[in-house]
C-alpha cells in the first residue's frame, strides 16, 4: 500500500478519488483522515505542511455508543467540532478497525497526530 506523512505519521493510503481531489488516510487503528489538495468541498481550510493537504477531516473509530461523551468533551477542548451529521456515532465507513465512528471538522492536525500516537489521551 502507498503512504503519505502526515504531521510525522506515516499514514496508509485507503482511498483515492478518481481525480486524485482527496485522498483516505489511515494513521491509527482508532484514526482515519480525509485529505484534500483542491478543497474542492469547501472545508474549513486548514493546511498540513508534510502531506500537502489544504483541509481535512477527521474520522475516529468508537467501540461502543459510550465512549462518545468523553470523545466529544475532548474533541471540543482540542478545537474541533462537528456537524449536524456528526452528532452521534455512525456504523464506520472509513474506520476499518471500530464498528463505529464519528466524523470532526477542524480538529488542528497537532491535536490529530496527538491522538493517533497516543489513544489513551481520550481518558
Amino acid at each position: 500500500m502507498n503512504t503519505i506523512s502526515f504531521v510525522g505519521i506515516t499514514g496508509t493510503i485507503l482511498e483515492s478519488s478518481p481525480h486524485g481531489n482527496y485522498l483516505v488516510v489511515e494513521l491509527s487503528k482508532r484514526i482515519t483522515i480525509c485529505g484534500t489538495y483542491s478543497n474542492q468541498f469547501d472545508w474549513e481550510i486548514s493546511p498540513e505542511e508534510q502531506s500537502g493537504f489544504e483541509s481535512f477531516i477527521t474520522y475516529i473509530g468508537l467501540n461502543s455508543s459510550a465512549e462518545f461523551d468523553k470523545i466529544k468533551a475532548w474533541v471540543i477542548k482540542a478545537g474541533g467540532y462537528f456537524d449536524k451529521s456528526g452528532e452521534k456515532p455512525r456504523p464506520s465507513k472509513r474506520v476499518r478497525h471500530f464498528p463505529l465512528e464519528i466524523k470532526v471538522r477542524g480538529l488542528p492536525a497537532k491535536s490529530v497526530a496527538k491522538l493517533a500516537k497516543a489513544p489513551d489521551c481520550l481518558s
